[in-house]
């Protein structure tokens, strides 16, 4: 039995690297004590880490200036849902306004991908972006943050 996987590998060019970058810096924020167990299960505090003295609103206007990711901060991804029956995407997704906004903009990218929503997509050139401008905000979080980027580049 062969399977064609032609539509499997359909995902943006840096999907791959995204998934890796991504893994390692959970695994990052969790060995630098940003996780809490909730109902038996390990969850990354993305809220406490973004506001974590090494970044915070700081972070968030420094973001703003560099102009790394115009496409996530003006038109961000949109939340997946089902609308009678149907698998789509919400309507709208706001802007983000908070560092905690950004990283929740940045998890949906991933989780977008990862979880499916971008197979039949058509706008490829913003997905690229999205996924583009996610990598750059997590370097440079991982930069600016010095117990993070300890783990992260794995010098533990």
């Amino acid at each position: 039995m062969s399977i064609d996987l032609t539509a499997a590998n359909s995902l943006p060019p840096l999907s791959y690297k995204l998934f890796k970058i991504f893994a390692r810096f959970e695994f990052a924020l969790k060995m630098a004590g940003y996780a809490v167990m909730s109902k038996g299960k390990v969850e990354v505090a993305w809220d406490r880490f973004a506001n974590s003295a090494p970044l915070g609103r700081s972070f968030f206007d420094h973001v703003r200036q560099l102009n790394i990711c115009p496409t996530l901060l003006d038109a961000p991804p949109k939340a997946d849902c089902i609308d009678n029956g149907q698998y789509g995407f919400q309507q709208h997704a706001s802007p983000p306004e908070s560092v905690q906004e950004l990283f929740g903009a940045v998890r949906r990218v991933r989780n977008n991908l990862f979880h499916g929503g971008k197979y039949f997509d058509t706008d490829q050139r913003r997905d690229r972006l999205f996924v583009r401008e996610a990598i750059a905000i997590l370097l440079l979080a991982a930069e600016q943050h010095p117990e993070v980027n300890f783990f992260f580049e794995g010098r533990a």
